[in-house]
């Protein structure tokens, strides 16, 4: 993933990321993929190697990883997890708001991502959907954030700092300003005239008890994203997350964040 993401963030979603990915199209992807040879595999933002450890054994056979990853510190978090996934892999520092383009030089059966897409724009998925045509790959994009969060049980403010949250999303994070909810609907735009079958299903996250430590994080990171959308409201949504802080910490809280996984299958 780009930088401002830290190891210890992505090992905590990686469970809950693997929890949620969609069966459907897990098959759908390792139907694709039988009948082929070694795949050459890209794979966008890579953070730690999480899309890596999830994705390779679905795949199965040869696979070559390119993991491309600017932030030098999770790259070095990342290696040593990495030999033990199986497929040969390398990392590539890259910074793919920039230069994307560059990884034209790079042989591609499948390009993936994960929890990528809502943090970019709808110029930067046109470019990625030309990578895509010039490589002739498929595309699994997995883990999108959709724009929905629904806690149990409900507080009468979680609407409006919901609100405030998806207003953040669709702030610049480093790609221009993102489309962030609305993001799998760009990427169905982009490919629109892609020759070709585009697959969506739900993979929500749907946290319990036991996951209060993620869900403390969550609500720690959306009362600031609220707060900064709209400071005059900061009271409130202290006090809203003081409740909902309770709540987790007395193993009474619950909550679905909306995900979308998306794959692409070239026609032929």
């Amino acid at each position: 993933m780009s930088e401002g993401f830290s190891a210890d963030w992505l090992a905590l979603r990686e469970p809950c990321d693997a929890a949620a990915r969609s069966p459907v199209l897990a098959e759908r992807l390792r139907a694709w993929r039988r009948g082929r040879g070694p795949l050459r595999v890209l794979d966008l933002g890579a953070g730690t190697g999480a899309n890596l450890r999830w994705t390779a054994p679905l795949l199965g056979g040869g696979q070559a990883w390119t993991l491309v990853e600017l932030d030098p510190a999770l790259i070095a978090a990342g290696e040593p997890l990495l030999p033990a996934a199986g497929p040969a892999w390398r990392y590539r520092r890259l910074d793919l708001a920039r230069d994307l383009e560059a990884l034209a030089d790079e042989p591609a059966d499948l390009i993936t991502a994960s929890a990528l897409l809502d943090l970019v724009g709808e110029p930067w998925l046109e470019r990625l959907a030309r990578l895509r045509s010039a490589a002739g790959a498929a595309l699994y994009l997995a883990l999108s954030y959709d724009g929905r969060i629904l806690w149990d049980p409900v507080d009468e403010d979680d609407a409006t700092v919901a609100a405030l949250v998806n207003r953040h999303q669709r702030t610049d994070k480093g790609f221009g300003p993102a489309l962030g909810p609305e993001a799998v609907l760009g990427l169905r735009r982009a490919l629109a005239d892609a020759p070709g079958e585009l697959l969506i299903e739900r993979a929500d996250w749907r946290l319990g008890p036991a996951d209060g430590v993620l869900q403390a994080a969550l609500l720690a990171g959306w009362a600031e994203a609220a707060t900064a959308m709209a400071p005059e409201h900061q009271a409130p949504v202290e006090a809203w997350a003081e409740r909902r802080g309770r709540l987790i910490a007395e193993g009474g809280s619950r909550l679905v964040v909306g995900h979308l996984d998306a794959l692409f299958l070239p026609a032929g």
